[in-house]
């Protein structure tokens, strides 16, 4: 009997399918061995020593896997290809009695029958060097984690958490949230005109006004340009068309995969990492679990030479000829790739969309035929289009229109995501000097727009242009600033909380050196490095501590000046004693505080605007806000009094007495904010402490309050410390 050991129950179930006989699969259920949770785990004075353990929770797994070893003479371990799957396969064999066997590392990019059976074909050593890379990121976001957070809870309030790649990504959400507030708009108008040759009718703009630029700052003055238009005759004074021809895009990365479903189907980038893997790792197809994509988790645009071939015979079965490209479309992978192995691809290019429909769940099958469409198109034809600009005098004017017409579709007829822009505006075939008679003119307002916030699509991208994190790590970045309430989502864009500001803030001001785009694109650089034999962990831990330490020391030493530096004056005074009143962060959030304390302990709630949340009214349509009254948050449509709506404010927490109600954010009547259930008075449970959704390992209840460094179950009273795994990144 030969053990295959994989760290994913539903990949194991797969390969079973495809192993046959003589193999037993069984699955790790993620990582067996990890730091500590309750300590950093690592010894900064004894060279960097880290402290990985056994997962106490994982004993009966660990267990389970030598018992199963011992009955096996060949093990293969085939956890995912890359840095975390080879430290989990790592620690896999470091728990096997080796003694006599023949323990081999496997690779499966694809879960089918030959994506098995060239995985077992090619058994090889764990690659120590991927090893030490994943060690090395684990101890970097360790240290940050454990060290930085602290400061953090001390500066602004408990539970507070930084990363070392999260922190980063935090202040370019908080610094694009700068420029948007500090943005002054430009007001100009413009003269457009509508003109006729014959039947077809088109438009242009004006761009010259007697040799000046026609861009005006007064409306009144495009006005009185526009009125004089009607006393003049038109002609064409210069033609140009061009063709232009659009590539098809290379197969899917991670990077590029998330930022396509983001745009195309709105998926946030955790939702379409979550529906890839199931993909990945095996969906039933006709009574048998099977791999329908490729490893998830890459940064090459290349697919092998056999997947090329599949695509080619497709298009050619599919289509005409014309609609295949002439030589095989090779792409190049970005700057910053690895190339460890291939692109995301449909493993079975003839499962197509409309066959796999029946099998898939609705969001499955959207993401299965953005990735089918674009494995397709990947070696499909150009698509040309024509491209024409056109210049029209009369007298002193001159109008300028731009146009574009498609002339051959190519890849677009299957895959056309954000290719091809329809100006609509089509211009009709003329020459030199032909007359064109002016229909109607308007004047067109045109304000200069702030930048744009990020989307998960443009923040990803800027994360990968920028080095920042690794494809894989994106999804989880993005999770923990939105669990964190570091930033919220208004509709599909980020935008950074109070509380991210602050926490980005003391981040910016203590800690630059480290926290910064440069600094950790370099890491990322370096952990690549490691990854390819050219330096040694320690280096990069000594380098990155070296820098790490002075931030530490220099926020330590003038730590009371942090809360002066969070602190915001206000225009209103103490109702009490006459001083200025000031915002602070404390335990509960944002409060107002007399500056004259500790004389004058006086304090007061911050009354906050209505806030829109991204879900519309189910009685009249209109936009749903998150209101404030006298016990508390709840949410009300934005047509009061027109539309009377109105519901809880829920945390999404079942209670834990009841278990019917949702815990639900009320005031007492001193105006302390608490939560409450919202079955009251028929049950009464209550709780100062804001929960937090925190599964307890205990009693699995979902719900939890933080207490100094601790989540307490609020059902069963555990407790948990906070572990610095959730600030990884």
């Amino acid at each position: 009997m030969k053990l295959i050991i994989v760290e994913s129950p539903t990949k194991a179930k797969t390969i079973e399918n495809y192993a046959g006989k003589g193999f037993k699969v069984i699955s790790s259920k993620g990582h067996i061995i990890d730091l500590p949770e309750k300590v950093m785990g690592i010894n900064i004075e004894k060279n960097f020593e880290a402290d990985f353990k056994p997962i106490p929770s994982k004993n009966k797994i660990i267990a389970n896997i030598k018992e199963e070893a011992k009955k096996c003479d060949t093990i293969y371990i085939a956890t995912d290809p890359d840095r975390e799957g080879e430290a989990i396969a790592y620690h896999i064999s470091s728990v096997i009695d080796k003694k006599g066997k023949d323990v081999s590392r496997v690779l499966f990019y694809e879960i089918t029958k030959g994506g098995i059976a060239k995985g077992l074909g090619n058994p090889m050593d764990i690659n120590e060097n991927l090893v030490e890379s994943q060690y090395a990121r684990r101890i970097l976001d360790r240290i940050v984690g454990y060290m930085v957070s602290p400061f953090l809870w001390r500066a602004v309030k408990q539970g507070l958490s930084a990363g070392r790649v999260q922190s980063v990504a935090l202040r370019l959400i908080c610094e694009k949230e700068e420029k948007i507030e500090s943005f002054k708009s430009k007001t100009t108008f413009k003269v457009r005109g509508h003109f006729k040759k014959e039947a077809d009718e088109f438009f242009a703009d004006l761009v010259e006004y007697n040799n000046s630029k026609a861009a005006f700052t007064e409306e009144k003055s495009a006005k009185e340009i526009e009125a004089l238009l009607s006393k003049s005759k038109f002609h064409i004074d210069a033609l140009k068309q061009e063709k232009k021809e659009v590539k098809s895009h290379p197969p899917f990365t991670t990077s590029t995969l998330q930022q396509t479903a983001s745009n195309a189907l709105n998926y946030t980038a955790k939702k379409t990492m979550s529906i890839a893997q199931e993909l990945y790792e095996g969906v039933e197809i006709d009574g048998a679990l099977t791999g329908l994509i490729t490893y998830m988790r890459t940064d090459s645009t290349r697919i092998n030479d056999d997947a090329v071939k599949s695509v080619r015979t497709y298009i050619k079965e599919n289509f005409t000829d014309k609609y295949m490209s002439q030589s095989v479309n090779i792409f190049k992978s970005g700057k910053m790739s690895q190339d460890a192995h291939e692109a995301i691809r449909v493993t079975d290019v003839n499962l197509t969309p409309e066959k796999a429909e029946k099998f898939l769940s609705k969001e499955q099958h959207r993401l299965y035929s953005l990735i089918w469409k674009r494995t397709i198109a990947c070696q499909m034809a150009n698509a040309v289009y024509a491209y024409t600009t056109v210049d029209i005098r009369g007298d002193e004017f001159l109008f300028r229109g731009v146009g574009n017409q498609l002339l051959f579709e190519g890849f677009m007829k299957i895959y056309s995501y954000g290719d091809f822009r329809d100006l609509k505006n089509l211009i009709p075939s003329m020459e030199k000097n032909d007359k064109v008679d002016l229909k109607s003119s308007e004047v067109r307002k045109e304000e200069t727009q702030p930048p744009s916030r990020y989307t998960d699509a443009t923040l990803v991208k800027a994360l990968e242009a920028k080095g920042i994190g690794r494809p894989s790590t994106y999804a989880a970045i993005i999770d923990i600033l939105m669990k964190r309430d570091y930033m919220i989502k208004e509709k599909r864009y980020f935008k950074p909380t109070e509380l991210g500001k602050v926490v980005n803030k003391v981040l910016v001001n203590y800690f630059s050196e480290t926290i910064n785009v440069d600094f950790t694109a370099k890491m990322e650089g370096e952990l690549d490095q490691i990854e390819q034999g050219k330096i040694k962990r320690n280096d990069l831990l000594k380098e990155f501590y070296s820098e790490f330490s002075k931030s530490l020391k220099n926020a330590e030493t003038n730590k009371k000046e942090v809360k002066t530096l969070i602190e915001e004056k206000t225009s209103e005074v103490c109702d009490k004693c006459g001083s200025p009143m000031i915002i602070k962060w404390g335990r509960f959030g944002k409060f107002m505080a007399c500056s004259n304390y500790p004389k004058c302990s006086n304090t007061k709630q911050i009354e906050e605007e209505n806030e829109k949340i991204d879900e519309l009214c189910p009685e009249c349509s209109k936009p749903l806000t998150v209101k404030r009254g006298r016990f508390g948050k709840f949410i009300a449509c934005s047509d009061y009094p027109k539309c009377k709506y109105t519901r809880n404010f829920s945390s999404g927490i079942k209670c834990p007495k009841c278990g019917e109600g949702d815990l639900i954010e009320r005031q007492s009547a001193k105006k302390r904010t608490f939560y409450g259930c919202s079955k009251y008075p028929k049950c009464d449970f209550a709780t100062w402490s804001k929960p937090e959704k925190k599964k307890c390992k205990e009693c699995g209840y979902e719900g939890a309050e933080i207490k100094k460094d601790e989540y307490v179950c609020l059902k069963c009273k555990a407790k948990e410390k906070i572990n610095q795994n959730e600030n990884a990144e």
